[in-house]
């Protein structure tokens, strides 16, 4: 997976995580498959990858809502996706039907090069990350985006944390609209008590603790991890256009043979 600077997206991260938190609108029907509007199928979206310049806009969760108004049509895609980290050696998630991706745990098999700039942190990573989509009509222009508020929901496996918050939203920016992140960021274990200002707002102060917890990520832990983006058209007004993903961690297939050899030892031993 690619992704953009740590910095941009570390400031993506914080204004998108510092409002209270709130339960999750009923998601909308939902469509696999290339980025389009205003239905799957319809005019593509192109979708390249930060710093890299590939395009791929393929396996992702998407939903079309028309949010123009005067008999004008205006048509929000937000998109959701697993994604394989940085590529091969990494696999593929699989899509599994019910907005759900299946994906293998441990710690990345990809590491830079020597020389490579990318932080050496990011080696140590899962196997997997996730990107999205935001664009009115297919564009990710700022004029097209005007007006248009976010925010995004992550809940871990079995009671391992949450991050961000669907109660109210930040301006969707070029980073907001397209981007590519990892769990491993340094930034998801932090907790609204750990994040005292609102960066986009220094003014608002200090944030009250227990907003939201902080994940508390493993690339080992198995379960499954529930996403979300909302879109509003005001920063605290109704969302008019979301999509969520489950992303399922399974044991990989060589943890799972070595436990299937580990089994057959012992059986042996107490032959």
């Amino acid at each position: 997976m690619k992704s953009s600077t740590l910095t941009s997206s570390i400031a993506v991260a914080l204004s998108v995580s510092s409002f209270a938190t709130a339960s999750a609108a009923v998601p909308p029907a939902q469509s696999f498959g290339n980025l389009s509007y205003p239905a799957n199928g319809g005019t593509q979206i192109g979708w390249t990858w930060p710093g890299s310049g590939q395009s791929d806009n393929s396996n992702f969760l998407f939903t079309n809502t028309n949010i123009g108004s005067g008999g004008t049509d205006s048509w929000l895609t937000i998109g959701l996706r697993a994604n394989a980290y940085y590529g091969a050696p990494n696999a593929i998630p699989t899509y599994v039907g019910n907005n759900t991706f299946q994906v293998d745990a441990g710690s990345s098999l990809w590491a830079p090069a020597s020389g490579d700039p990318t932080p050496p942190g990011y080696a140590n990573a899962p196997r997997w990350g996730f990107s999205w989509n935001i664009s009115v009509n297919g564009s990710r222009d700022a004029s097209s985006l005007n007006g248009l508020y976010w925010s995004m929901r992550i809940v871990g496996p079995n009671g391992t944390g949450n991050w961000g918050s669907l109660s109210s939203g930040a301006a969707v920016d070029a980073n907001a609209a397209l981007n590519a992140w990892q769990l491993g960021f340094n930034y998801f274990p932090l907790s609204s008590g750990a994040t005292p200002i609102n960066p986009q707002n220094p003014g608002q102060g200090f944030l009250p603790t227990g907003l939201w917890d902080g994940l508390n990520f493993n690339p080992n832990t198995v379960g499954d991890y529930q996403f979300t983006i909302a879109v509003r058209q005001s920063a605290s007004g109704p969302i008019v256009g979301s999509t969520t993903m489950t992303v399922s961690v399974v044991p990989s297939p060589g943890a799972i043979a070595l436990l299937g050899v580990a089994g057959l030892a012992s059986r042996r031993r107490r032959a």
